[in-house]
């Protein structure tokens, strides 16, 4: 059984200099893995015209096709140069063995590829095991184009868009063109494919000259035989590249000395709320609230966006605003001319949705962290977020006569990633030894009512309920409230435990009160929860 990893993050000390050979690196990865993404595309093609092909309708078949439909490349060589004596061939698949290779087994031997000024990939410092970690990203793009019906296309990249590099253990000794020098805090990098006197390296400081801290010393105890996987990652933080330190340790996972409650823990989530319902606490929450300030300011520069590139490219538009179509076939070619407004309104904009999705994740985490003391248990519907974000494909007309507007809730969605949040939660309390429970949507958690045991339709816009005992409740609490009692250890559905519910019921009503009273107070902020039915 694989022993348990995490990943830590340090950041890298880089100079001007050192900054520049790591960007050459990023950039000759990435023509590498566009040249790649080129091949298979045409192969991939080539499968789609085959009957073989088209007659498979499951993931299973489409599986079996690629493991019994291997290609071939010429312009693998060995270390001579030379094309290989013997083809070997490869397979729609990350890595199938010895025998017939997938991505890996493919990628890995592009190294001798020409690189310009009589030069490989190779002699630039780029070996095999780096390919190795730019063919599994690689692999990772493909198989959810293959197997997964949302992914519609697989796409190269663009100039800057790959960030990423590392390397692995050979025989779990040593890292191949790159080594961690834990007793010194450094990280060395071989920057050519030359060995001895005539090997060139760069070498850069771990944490920024800055000490460790505890979290991080315990990370670090197993010393370099725990550490597996080195990568460095490039990120952009107001218009300059940052670089980090990524390793992926063997061994159990520090713990911040956060410990799990007793008890149930009901959840039920919206596209951009929160409710929940446990014997502590009571409360609903707006995920990740502070990102909506970021998303106007976003609207706004985008609009600014969209009106400087009108008035500098004229000849893209019709007169009624929309795009030029332009015919790929009769080889025209669709020229943007950007102007340095609108440049400089680009990077503004990159920059507002690294600190929305930097805020987002903080504020999921802090948000997980608190919900930790109610409890060992936590149930949450699995809602299909996914289809949250789809248009509706009824038309209808509003009292005025006009057609209504088909988009649902993806806006939402985007901006408080309520799947992100799941998947936070779910690692936090699985790692403290707790139970996290995906119950299905058909257990209908707002429609029950246990004062008398029966499932009542409500539409989405009520947003509060009222029991056969008349009393009202809000929706989301009251689901939440029936998630925490609900019995999901077989694959009954609807099956709630009613007599604790009994029991923990005053209990619900004091707490929620207690929520509705800080809303009343102008403490909390949630257009969601319809506070005015409760006055």
């Amino acid at each position: 059984m694989a022993q348990e990893t995490f990943v830590l993050e340090l950041p890298l000390k880089v100079e001007k200099w050192q900054a520049d050979i790591l960007d050459k690196r990023y950039e000759y990865l990435r023509q590498i893995y566009n040249y790649v993404q080129k091949k298979l595309i045409r192969q991939y093609k080539y499968f789609e015209q085959m009957n073989e092909f088209r007659q498979c309708t499951t993931y299973r078949e489409k599986r079996e096709f690629f493991r019994s439909h291997p290609f071939y490349y010429n312009e693998v060589v060995g270390r001579n140069g030379e094309p290989f004596a013997i083809k070997f061939p490869y397979s729609m698949s990350e890595s199938n063995g010895a025998k017939l290779d997938g991505f890996n087994g493919y990628i890995s031997k592009l190294g001798k590829l020409p690189a310009g000024a009589n030069k490989t990939y190779a002699d630039l410092g780029i070996n095999s095991f780096m390919l190795e970690r730019l063919a599994s990203n690689m692999w990772s793009a493909w198989n959810k184009f293959l197997y997964d019906r949302d992914a519609k296309r697989v796409a190269f990249k663009k100039y800057g868009e790959l960030n990423t590099f590392g390397s692995r253990k050979k025989n779990n000794i040593s890292f191949i063109g790159m080594t961690i020098h834990l007793d010194t805090m450094e990280l060395v990098i071989k920057t050519n494919g030359r060995t001895g006197r005539f090997a060139e390296y760069i070498t850069l400081p771990i944490g920024a000259g800055k000490p460790l801290t505890e979290y991080e010393m315990y990370a670090l105890k197993g010393g370099f035989d725990s550490i597996k996987i080195l990568n460095v990652v490039r990120r952009q933080i107001r218009g300059n590249n940052k670089y980090y330190l990524q390793m992926t340790i063997e061994g159990e996972k520090p713990q911040k000395g956060r410990t799990l409650g007793v008890g149930c823990v009901g959840i039920d989530l919206g596209p951009s709320t929160i409710a929940v319902s446990s014997l502590k606490k009571v409360s609903i929450d707006k995920l990740a609230n502070k990102c909506d300030d970021i998303q106007r300011d976003l609207n706004r520069v985008s609009r600014k966006m969209d009106r400087s590139r009108r008035a500098n490219n004229p000849q893209n538009f019709n007169e009624d605003g929309t795009i030029k179509p332009v015919s790929r076939k009769n080889g025209e070619r669709r020229v943007w001319n950007d102007s340095k407004r609108y440049r400089k309104l680009r990077e503004e904009r990159r920059e507002l949705l690294r600190k929305q999705a930097a805020i987002r994740k903080v504020q999921h985490i802090e948000t997980a962290n608190a919900l930790l003391p109610l409890g060992d248990t936590f149930i949450v519907e699995n809602n299909p977020i996914s289809g949250w974000t789809r248009k509706s494909k009824e038309t209808k007309i509003n009292k005025k006569g006009k057609i209504q507007s088909k988009k649902r809730f993806g806006k939402s969605v985007a901006n408080h990633a309520p799947s992100m949040f799941t998947t936070i939660l779910k690692n936090k309390v699985e790692s403290l030894g707790g139970e996290f429970r995906k119950v299905e949507v058909k257990n209908a958690a707002s429609r029950f009512d246990f004062t008398n045991g029966e499932f009542t339709e409500h539409g989405l816009g009520e947003r509060v309920i009222t029991l056969s005992n008349g009393d009202m409740h809000q929706r989301d609490l009251l689901a939440a409230f029936n998630l925490q009692h609900l019995n999901a250890d077989g694959d009954t559905t609807k099956d709630y435990d009613v007599a604790t519910m009994q029991e923990d019921y005053p209990t619900f009503c004091r707490l929620e009160r207690e929520e509705m009273d800080l809303y009343l107070q102008g403490k909390k902020k949630n257009e969601r929860t319809t506070i005015g039915a409760f006055k």
